[in-house]
């Protein structure tokens, strides 16, 4: 998300990066699970729940001796996606690294973007042993510092 700002709370399932509606692209090349409206606490009011979950196409080895993988990217408080596809879709659609998925938004009434990575193919975000953490993510990411300002 060029331009946007990190932001993020300790121990949340992702990192934060503030932004008024800037570009979103994708991290790594993969397929869209779904890119939908939804899949987000924070659909009322103001907020904005588009929400993108992109398979990679090459995982990332992740843990102190890479016993894990990081198999999946997801992207939400999108308040447009450049692809609409249903998670329950047969047909699924390639993207390509950088390429552009949508519209940073709002969520829980603050324009951001959530940008989550889940491990060895657990998706339903219903145990925190498979979702990375906003520490980890930055690790992942770079350890970009809060306040930071992407180029």
């Amino acid at each position: 998300m060029p331009r946007g700002y990190l932001g993020g709370w300790s121990g949340d399932t992702g990192l934060d990066i503030a932004g008024d509606h800037l570009e979103v692209f994708a991290l790594a090349a993969g397929t869209l699970d779904y890119s939908e409206w939804g899949h987000t606490r924070w659909t009322t009011g103001k907020d904005t729940a588009f929400s993108v979950r992109l398979a990679l196409d090459e995982p990332i080895p992740w843990g102190e001796h890479g016993e894990h993988r990081i198999t999946h990217v997801y992207y939400t408080h999108l308040s447009k996606v450049d692809t609409l596809q249903a998670e329950a879709s047969e047909t699924k659609k390639h993207v390509a690294t950088g390429e552009r998925i949508g519209i940073s938004g709002i969520g829980n009434g603050t324009p951001h973007l959530h940008l989550g990575l889940l491990l060895d193919n657990q998706v339903e975000q219903d145990s925190w042993t498979y979702i990375l953490r906003e520490q980890d993510v930055r690790k992942v990411l770079g350890s970009y510092k809060n306040g930071t300002r992407l180029p």
